[in-house]
């Protein structure tokens, strides 16, 4: 069968807080709770030696639940920014031995050998946890409301599991939005499309931080619609922001912050570019929440900048290192940074839960539809017309007639990352020159990260008051007039590039 979900993770005990947050709001906003099960469930999951199933993100579990069992196979289905969609098959066992051949053989792909995968298996990993379900009725739809309260573990290893999932029954997919809105309104939570079995493995294997970086341009046809680019956009977006954040809690990384925010610049800069067509009040809503929402992430570039000059990859290192006082004096303003921002709660802030349950609304209602006519336009059809808008504005931003040094940099830094967020967005629909463009303005904004960093440094210094302020002053001077002189050169060359539309 195929199950439609929103799912939340939370801090604290998730059924404690909805029990007194939440669940006395049910009859003031007519939300009738049909029934209430509570179950202690423990659960085992499997997978070969060659971990098949984690490998095609398949996941297999025997769950046991007062001496009865049961077996369940769900497939990868689809993540749309934290609304799950996938299949599900489950088979009642008479003991907590698996079978997978209990399976219908229709549930598995063309290549995978049941039997022999079957013979194979070995448990990997335990998700044992109380589970209380509530069966509501809101708006004429019938809605699960499930909490777990447990923990994941392996032989040598555990982590929490607090969720709140939301499973549409019957009835229209808006009621799990409304539902989702009381809950955040009233808890610390944030959307995950991370599932107990990806836990699981993830305590089995270790965890490696690692960035997921973006594809060089979204996917797009000629024959995308309008409405298909933005959506894809959104996603796109919402699955880095979703992944990053939950790659920072279990890593503590700052890079995974980088990430974080410029998932949010992504998802501002695609309703900006959509707005125009797709007018609607929903949209405009939306954009609204994202200019107020990136404001509070404004101290990432410092953040980054700080991560940049302390990186022993850096070009930098080599020079710091042998300046204890200065390589301290930045440690502190970097710990003081993550102290004063405390990311971990902007990830539980009720405005960015808000954005990612609104734009995901967004993306399934597709309110623009009753509001204004040509979403189902090509998007080729605007493509042209918006980027040699944001190129013109670049260019007027910086001629070739006028030299340009840090300040001025500095002044065009966000009008150029907008315009190459727009050519993310839409450049796969030329594919003939689009590299050969974008190389040199890349470079740029790779310059203008070098030339944060330096100015970063050569203010700490000043602040810093080290003994050696002196010889670092007079090498940063110079790094600034060298990496001045090489983004010279290289925005002349960028503007002499024809465009690829």
């Amino acid at each position: 069968m195929s199950e439609i979900e929103l799912k939340f993770v939370t801090g604290v005990d998730a059924h404690d807080a909805f029990t007194q947050s939440v669940l006395p709001l049910f009859e003031k906003n007519n939300i009738r709770v049909a029934s209430h099960n509570t179950m202690r469930l423990e659960n085992d999951y499997y997978d070969t030696d060659k971990l098949d199933f984690q490998q095609r993100k398949m996941g297999f579990r025997v769950r046991g639940n007062d001496g009865r069992y049961e077996q369940t196979l769900k497939t990868n289905g689809v993540v749309s920014g934290g609304l799950h969609k996938r299949s599900e098959y489950n088979i009642d066992l008479n003991n907590s031995q698996p079978d997978l051949t209990l399976f219908d053989e229709s549930v598995w792909p063309e290549d995978f050998d049941v039997q022999t995968k079957n013979e194979g298996l070995t448990k990997q990993f335990s998700t044992h946890f109380t589970r209380h379900a509530y069966v509501v009725e809101c708006e004429n739809s019938v809605v699960e409301v499930v909490l777990d309260c447990g923990e994941a573990s392996t032989d040598k290893a555990s982590s929490p599991i607090n969720e709140i999932e939301l499973e549409l029954m019957s009835g229209d997919i808006n009621s799990l939005f409304v539902l989702a809105t009381l809950i955040n309104d009233h808890m610390q939570v944030r959307l995950s499309d991370v599932s107990k079995a990806a836990q699981g493995y993830q305590l089995l294997h270790g965890f490696n931080a690692k960035i997921r970086p973006l594809p060089d341009f979204l996917a797009l046809e000629d024959t995308t619609t309008t409405e298909e680019a933005f959506c894809l956009a959104v996603q796109t977006a919402l699955a880095h922001w979703q992944y990053h954040e939950h790659m920072f809690v279990e890593s503590g990384a700052i890079k995974m912050l980088g990430e974080v925010a410029k998932s949010i610049r992504l998802l501002l800069q695609s309703v900006s570019l959509y707005l125009p067509v797709l007018q609607c009040p929903e949209l405009l809503a939306l954009h609204k929440k994202l200019v107020a929402h990136a404001q509070q992430w404004t101290w990432q570039d410092d953040l980054q900048s700080l991560r940049y000059l302390l990186s022993k990859k850096s070009l930098f290192n080599k020079t710091l290192s042998k300046h204890a006082a200065i390589v301290s004096y930045l440690q502190g303003r970097q710990a003081g940074l993550l102290h004063a921002h405390e990311p971990e709660k902007l990830f539980f802030d009720n405005q960015a839960t808000d954005i990612k349950i609104h734009a995901i609304r967004l993306i399934q209602n597709k309110p623009w539809q009753q509001a204004t006519p040509g979403f189902d336009h090509t998007v080729l059809d605007h493509a042209k017309g918006w980027l040699s808008q944001g190129w013109q504005t670049v260019q007027q931003s910086m001629p070739l007639n006028k030299t340009m040094g840090p300040a001025n940099y500095s002044s065009v830094e966000v009008v150029l990352r907008q315009t190459l967020w727009s050519g993310f967005l839409l450049g796969d629909l030329f594919v003939e020159e689009r590299g050969n463009f974008r190389a040199p303005w890349l470079d740029l904004l790779t310059g203008i990260d070098e030339l944060n960093a330096l100015l970063m440094l050569k203010e700490s210094v000043v602040d810093a008051d080290v003994g050696s302020d002196a010889e670092l002053r007079k090498w940063t001077a110079e790094k600034l007039t060298t990496l001045i002189r090489v983004m010279e050169r290289t925005r002349t060359v960028a503007m002499q590039r024809d465009i690829y539309w």
